[in-house]
């Protein structure tokens, strides 16, 4: 395999992330409604944000690539040619939970131990 080739492709696991991201997208989406709910109220939602991580590992991947790698992400999908309605619900994803994109990025950065002493 040349060095182009390998640039070109994209792990499998990626591609059935975002296949189940589209799949189960309604599920997903009523949990960080909740989520998203609890923040709005002032909570703080770390807890619950490590909780969907440890059930959903690669889902949480994908979803901070949302928010905080959004240029590989889109090179990533360009690759995969990952099609119009799954960049969609990505999108939908992004646009409906904004609001908690700073949260989100707070847990990864301490969850890498950034920061703590």
């Amino acid at each position: 395999m040349t060095e182009e080739t390998n640039e070109r492709e994209v792990s499998e696991i990626f591609l059935k992330t975002v296949d189940t991201f589209y799949k189960e997208s309604s599920t997903i989406f009523e949990e960080f409604d909740a989520i998203r709910e609890n923040y709005l109220k002032g909570e703080n939602i770390m807890d619950e944000l490590h909780e969907f991580r440890l059930k959903r590992a690669s889902i949480f991947t994908l979803i901070d690539g949302i928010f905080h790698k959004e240029v590989d992400l889109a090179d990533k999908l360009d690759k995969a040619e990952i099609g119009k309605e799954k960049r969609a619900k990505i999108q939908e994803f992004k646009t409906r939970f904004a609001d908690i994109a700073d949260e989100i990025n707070l847990y990864v950065i301490r969850e890498l131990g950034v920061g703590s002493r």
